[in-house]
Parts: C-alpha cells; structure tokens; sequence
C-alpha cells in the first residue's frame, strides 16, 4: 500500500482536494438552504440535481474524452467547477441551485472519471486493487476533512463558498503535473436491464435501494440537520460521522465477505442498519446519539454497496464487467437521482423524521428480499474480489473492481465417475486437433455458459436447428468441449458448475457436431455429472426452465432405464410438456432399443421398421400425433 501512496501521491491528493471541495459544496447547500429559507421540498429537488448530473456525466463524458482528450476535459471540467462554487453564493434560489448542482454533477463525475483512468493506468495488475483502496480512502478523508473546514466560517457569507473553489482549482495542479497518459476509451457492450437482473436480481435491487440510502445520506443528510434545528458544528459532525462509519466498517465487513455467504452479510447489515435508524426515529437520542446512528448508518450503506458489487461479479463472465459495470451504475443512479425527491416529500409531510423513515424503509426492503432471494438460489463460495467501493464511484472504479474477479470455480464435492476415455478431437474436416494446453488458463467459466445458453440462444434456439446457434456454439465452446473431462470435475461442486458441466457434454456437442457422430460422444459424461448433481441437490436451486438440462441427458440415452428415470425425474420435479416429450422418447427406445434418427450419424444400418419409421416423420411425427409405436418394432 506505501508503494502505491508513494507512486501516486500527486493523484490522491489532488482527488483529496476535489473531495474536501465537493464534501464542502454539499453540506453548505443544506445549510444555506435553511437560512434562505427554501422549503425542504424544494431543496430535494436542489439536491437530487447531483445526482441527476453524475448520472449524466457518467454517461457521456467518456465519449467527450475520446473526442478531446482526457487532459482539456479534465482542465475544462474542473474550471466549470470553481465557477459553480463561487455562483451558488451569488444566486440563492432553489432554481438557479439546481441548475448548478446538475452542472457540477455533471463536472465531477468526469473528473473522476478522468482521474480514474489516470489512476487505472498508473497501477500494475498486481497494484490495481491497493490503488483503489487507497483513492476510496482518499476519496472518503475528503468529505470528513470538509466537515471540519465547514466550521471556519458563517455559512450566511461567501467565505464557505470561496474555500471549496480554492481547494478545486489547487487539485488541478499536482494530478496535471503528475498524470500519465491514460488508457484510450473504448466503446462499452451495453447489457440489457432484464439479463443484468437475470444474472443477479439481488444485485440490481440491492444496488438501486443503496443509491436510494446513500443519495438520503450524502445529500439530504444537512436538509435535515437545519429543519431538525441543529448547529453547524453538529450538522457537520454528523455528515462526518457517516463517513467516518464507512471508512472504520469497509475493511472487517470485507474480511467477512470472502469467508462467508455474501447474501447473509448484506442480510445482517441492512437489518442491523435498519434496526438501529428505526430506534433512532422512534427515541430522541441526543447528538451522540445521532452520531452513532449516522455512523452505523453510513457503515452499512458503504460496505454494502460494495458487497452487492461483489456477489454481482460472482455472476459475470469476464466478458460481461464492463457492461455490467454500466448498467449498475445506471441502476444506482437512478436510485439516488429518487432519493432526495422522496426524502424532501416525506420530510415536508411529517418533519425530520421523514428522513429516518425512509432511510429504515429502504433497508428493512433489502433485508427482506435478500432474506428472500438466499431461497431462490444456491450459494456460491466468495472468491475473494470484495473491492472497497464507494456509491459515488464512476463506471471506471466500478469496472476496476469487477476486474478483480476470480473464476468462481470450487473443487469437486461430488464423485462424477470414472475419468471419461480420451475424445475423439477432430474438427469439422476430420483432422485432428492438437491435445488440449492444460497449462493455460481456463478461458470458459460457467457464467459464461449459462449466460450463452439462457440469455443468448433461449427456449427458442433450444430446439430448433440453426446454423447460426451452431457456429457460435462451435465457435466459442469447442476448446471447452475437448477439456470436458477437466472441466466438468472442477465446476460439479457447485449449482452453476455442474448445470453448465451438463450442458457442455450434453447440448453443446449436437449444435457443434450435428450429423456427426461426435454428437453423442460426451453423453456418458454427462449422465454421470446429471446423477451426481441431482444426489446433490443442485437440479432444485436451479429454476425453471433451465432445471430441464438435469434431466435430459436421461432422455438422451438409449438405456430403457434411463428413460425411465427421465419420466419420474421430469414428473416429479418439472411437471409439464417435458414429460410429454420424455415419453415420447421411451416409447421410441422400448420400441426399437435406439434412436433410428442416429442411425447415419453413428454409421449403424438401418433395420426396415426403422426406415418406414423415419419415412413417416419420426420423431416429429410422434409430436404431431400422426405416428404412433406399437411396442414391438412396428407402427400403428
């Protein structure tokens, strides 16, 4: 961590200076607000114009720095900045403040995103993360420091004004002087909203309700100080108290974090937030007291946030970080944009309090549906990538911790078999391919293959043949594939593991090999893994309709037994059309003993039965009820 401080320290301090100006800027403007006698109603909306800028300039700066270059952007971001601070002073009116606000909200998430990106590219792979810890810290002893300054002057003059866009224009200096060129921006894989919910709904809500806490606490947390008829010193304790929590929880909850389920952590600390806001509403506490509820406050909204971000990337491929880093920042700044408005309505009905209530209400929500969501889906071991991240972080920071993921990848807990007998590894042509490198790493995960499979191909896909699905199949999976045996006994400890264990011998091999008989050559493997998973437990923290590629592979043998298993597994655990088709599927192998839709694939003759079978529409005849089996080798 000294290493890092001493290559950076130019950068940190010039981020410390930014934050001490805009810590300064926020808790002046509540106060302000007060002695100008703006109604608190008004002034929510002054205050979630931030947050509407940050979520603006998070949005758009990138692509001004791709046109002009991180350094005019930054010197002229920066210059709008000094001015805001000086203007608020000069036009105290809830209309022209929020107009400024949204400006210097605007402006300041492009300074830290240009930093950032400074930052970033200063740091090694292996100094990436003690970087990032050092700039949240940076970041988080700048608004503390500006609740100290807030006590040297009358918050009535100018002086309070003039002090933040000094220390604004002052940061300029040492990360201009000291930056390095910085990491061109490149275009970002836009995620949608219903797969970034799909691959973590505990991480979209939990991140749009923590926006909702943090944006109450950082923005609205000195509107309530002056209804609540506090003194400066007071209001400024208690905005510094909320990051002081912050900064003294990030680490043990992160210690935790790794050694633990992460739902259960966020669970726990949104009820223990909860509880203690709730007391604070209903008691008159004092100030310590209020301190203390401010720091427990801001030590749960911080840390969380950043749990969420971590149990998110226990769900994302590699591919997927930088989107979905957009998205749930998007998710968060909507979140906090909403804050500040519902804050000031609950306030301007029912006094200081609306701003406890609100806060108790969004964590005893997330504690509820987290409490929820650890029934509806397996745990997955922490893999270490808990990030300290701030709610106020850009998409860079965010990115840059998600980029600390590790394959979430567990030993094997349950016996899959014998070792498989080697492939036949051959590409299309018939000619070999070269053994697998088992030296290098493993490129697929089992995020990755679900997410494919689920997100990409979907139900529609599943059962028809599509040249297309069949390309990007073979495309991206066939060196997963060749290593099956490896894989599918690294990845069968878990859930996810073994559903895309399952997958990868069982569906992928008939879209990469369809009419070969490679088909059909991993199908033993995964009826080993889909016994195994199902003795484990993991078909039931699946849900539907993914549950089905448990049972499949019974339906895919040619063993009667197995098709009897495939009956009973699909009738008792995902009742519906599947059964159907699983009878179907018996009442082939009871007639014939094997599929004679296979027969040219495996080069097996054909017996006549089997050919007026085929001629009749097989299969597809059977669906359609225009063909029918007799039981003995026949039709009727």
């Amino acid at each position: 961590m000294f290493a890092v401080i001493r290559q950076t320290w130019p950068l940190l301090l010039g981020i410390m200076l930014l934050m001490i100006g805009n810590g300064m800027q926020g808790t002046l403007l509540g106060i302000r607000g007060g002695i100008e006698h703006i109604p608190t109603g008004l002034m929510s909306i002054v205050m979630a114009g931030y947050f509407g800028g940050f979520l603006l300039g998070s949005v758009m700066v990138p692509g001004m720095i791709r046109s002009v270059g991180h350094v005019r952007v930054f010197a002229a971001l920066g210059s709008l900045i000094s001015a805001v601070l000086i203007a608020y002073a000069m036009a105290p009116n809830w209309v022209a403040w929020t107009l400024l606000r949204v400006l210097i909200g605007f402006c300041f998430s492009g300074v830290y995103i240009t930093a950032e990106s400074w930052l970033n590219a200063s740091a090694t792979n292996e100094t990436r993360g003690q970087a990032l810890s050092a700039y949240m810290i940076v970041q988080m002893l700048g608004i503390i420091t500006a609740q100290l300054l807030m006590n040297t002057a009358d918050p009535g003059g100018y002086l309070l004004f003039v002090i933040p866009s000094l220390l604004v224009s002052l940061a300029f200096t040492p990360i201009l002087l000291s930056a390095r060129p910085a990491p061109a921006f490149g275009e970002i894989k836009r995620m949608s909203f219903a797969r970034l919910y799909r691959i973590s709904p505990l991480g979209c809500v939990g991140i749009f309700l923590m926006g909702g806490v943090f944006s109450a606490l950082f923005g609205m947390a000195s509107v309530w100080g002056s209804q609540a008829g506090l003194n400066v010193r007071d209001i400024s304790a208690f905005v510094a108290a909320i990051y002081i929590g912050g900064l003294l929880l990030q680490y043990p909850i992160g210690y935790l974090s790794d050694r633990m389920d992460r739902r259960a952590l966020v669970v726990v600390l949104a009820a223990i937030g909860a509880l203690v806001v709730t007391l604070t509403l209903l008691t008159n506490p004092g100030i310590w007291g209020l301190l203390l509820a401010a720091a427990i406050a801001g030590g749960v909204a911080n840390p969380v946030y950043a749990l969420l971000l971590a149990y998110t990337n226990d769900h994302l491929s590699s591919e997927d970080m930088a989107a979905a880093s957009a998205g749930l920042l998007f998710i968060n700044g909507v979140g906090s944009m909403a804050g500040p408005l519902i804050v000031g309505w609950l306030m301007a009905q029912m006094g200081p309090n609306g701003f406890w209530l609100y806060i108790a209400l969004l964590l005893a929500t997330l504690t509820g549906y987290g409490a929820w969501r650890m029934t509806r889906r397996a745990t997955v071991a922490p893999d270490g990538n808990f990030a300290v991240i701030s709610p106020a972080a850009t998409p860079l920071a965010v990115e840059a911790a998600l980029e600390g993921k590790q394959d979430n990848i567990t030993p094997q807990m349950a016996e899959v078999g014998a070792p498989q007998s080697a492939l036949d590894l051959r590409d299309l042509d018939g000619a070999p391919l070269p053994p697998p490198q088992t030296e290098e790493p493993l490129m697929t995960t089992p995020n990755e293959i679900i997410s494919f499979w689920r997100d990409e191909v979907g139900p529609q896909g599943w059962y028809e043949a599509k040249d297309e699905v069949d390309e990007q199949v073979r495309k991206r999976f066939l060196p997963a594939w060749t290593r099956a045996q490896e894989l599918a006994e690294e990845w069968a400890g878990t859930p996810e593991g073994a559903l895309a264990a399952i997958i990868l011998t069982d569906q992928f091999p008939r879209n990469m090999f369809r009419g070969d008989g490679r088909s059909f050559d991993t199908d033993p493997l995964s009826r080993r893994l889909a016994d195994a998973a199902i003795a484990a437990g993991h078909d039931m923290a699946i849900d539907p309709p993914m549950r089905q590629f448990f049972y499949l592979p019974f339906m895919h043998s040619e063993d009667l037994a197995d098709q009897d298993r495939g009956i009973a597994l699909f009738a008792e655990k995902m009742p519906g059309d599947n059964e159907r088709h699983a009878q179907l599927h018996r009442d082939v192998i009871a007639n014939f003993g094997r599929f004679p839709w296979r027969n040219a694939d495996l080069g097996r003759e054909t017996t006549a039965a089997e050919q007026a079978f085929l001629d009749a529409g097989a299969y597809g005849g059977m669906v359609q009820g225009r063909v029918s089996l007799d039981g003995s080798g026949g039709m009727v």
